[in-house]
């Protein structure tokens, strides 16, 4: 009976400031739950997303992006236990380009968008770049074989691609430009000994689409990434498809192309025939300027191969790309025209792609 009176009579001392602490403690605690309500319904999350690997069919319905069709709908990538949406491009001769295009439409136009693509790259993998010399009569096909090693009179290097009638293709070389090729220059085989003088040269053009999307009609305010080859004499590796990120001139900017300023002008791979039979992954960061004058639109670029991590490769972010009255985007597509062709028939699968209208959680 006395310790229950010392307890009761203890309560009572102690009974407002006990009703203070359990008032604060209570709040405390609901700001707690509040703040983790907050912190939940912020968490980034992408407009639009679809698993192809997973088997999410493209035409599942989507209240912001809709894709124009199923682009042949899912298949397995051959030798591997992944599956995507085919990218198919006929492999030709020198003057052969090719296309395979999947164009989607965002139906709540975006400002500034981060495009998330997931690829499958194939394993024979080459960005293809040609130059076209003209001889003064017709070639023998037997002194100008494929992989045949060549060489002009400035010691300017390059490879035997084909040859028809009096024109000789060639690849793999140091550098491109008629003054290496063209008029008076001495082109020598080194391997079979055959020789003559050209007459002109003419490269072709090879810079091919990977992402594109733009405003209206195509390719209005556009923001198109293409991959271009870039010879040795600049740095570059034959083979690789470099990333060439541009922007579509409108009545308030001329057309131009987003060069990787952070990296001291570094071109920076977008496809690497090093990275042939693996998956490979994306998020193209496009940004529009916030008005007529101000230079503050552009792109950046992040990349993943397999499992490693997420690299930013470009970024430039003080262009113009300004479009008056409709400043965002509401169409896209997927890879698009090869201008450069390959020399076999080439495979990119698409395993997941995504859009979002915020910067990704798991990019660094």
């Amino acid at each position: 009976m006395k310790l229950g009176k010392i307890k009761k009579a203890t309560f009572k001392w102690h009974g407002s400031q006990s009703k203070l602490a359990l008032l604060f403690l209570f709040s405390i605690v609901s700001s707690v739950i509040s703040a983790t309500e907050f912190e939940q319904c912020e968490v980034a999350a992408p407009l639009a997303s679809w698993d192809f690997n997973a088997g999410e069919s493209p035409q599942n319905g989507n209240s912001v992006v809709q894709w124009d069709d199923d682009h042949h709908n899912i298949q397995p990538v051959p030798d591997t236990d992944l599956q995507g949406v085919k990218f198919f491009f006929a492999g030709g001769g020198p003057n052969k380009d090719a296309t395979s295009e999947w164009r989607y439409e965002i139906k709540k136009p975006v400002q500034n968008t981060w495009e998330y693509l997931k690829f499958y790259q194939p394993i024979n993998f080459y960005h293809r770049a040609i130059t076209k010399i003209t001889a003064p009569e017709l070639l023998d096909e037997t002194k100008w074989n494929k992989g045949d090693a060549i060489e002009n009179d400035k010691g300017v290097t390059a490879k035997v691609h084909s040859v028809e009638g009096d024109i000789l293709y060639i690849v793999d070389f140091y550098e491109r430009f008629s003054k290496n090729w063209g008029s008076e220059r001495l082109i020598q085989n080194k391997t079979t000994g055959a020789n003559f003088v050209a007459v002109s040269s003419r490269f072709l053009t090879y810079n091919n689409k990977l992402s594109a999307q733009w405003q209206g009609r195509y390719a209005n305010a556009g923001m198109i990434l293409e991959t271009q080859a870039i010879t040795p004499h600049h740095d570059g590796t034959m083979g690789v498809g470099y990333c060439r990120p541009t922007i579509i001139g409108t009545d308030w900017h001329k057309s131009t192309t987003a060069r990787n300023t952070f990296f001291n002008r570094e071109e920076s791979a977008c496809f690497d025939p090093a990275d042939n039979g693996k998956v490979v992954e994306f998020v193209i960061e496009r940004k529009r300027s916030t008005s007529a004058t101000a230079q503050d639109g552009g792109y950046k670029i992040w990349k993943k191969v397999d499992n490693g991590a997420w690299k930013l490769i470009h970024l430039n972010t003080s262009e113009k790309s300004y479009q008056q009255g409709q400043n965002y985007f509401d169409h896209g597509y997927v890879l698009g025209w090869s201008n450069s062709g390959f020399d076999e028939d080439m495979r990119f699968f698409l395993l997941g792609w995504q859009l979002w209208d915020q910067k990704p959680d798991f990019l660094p």
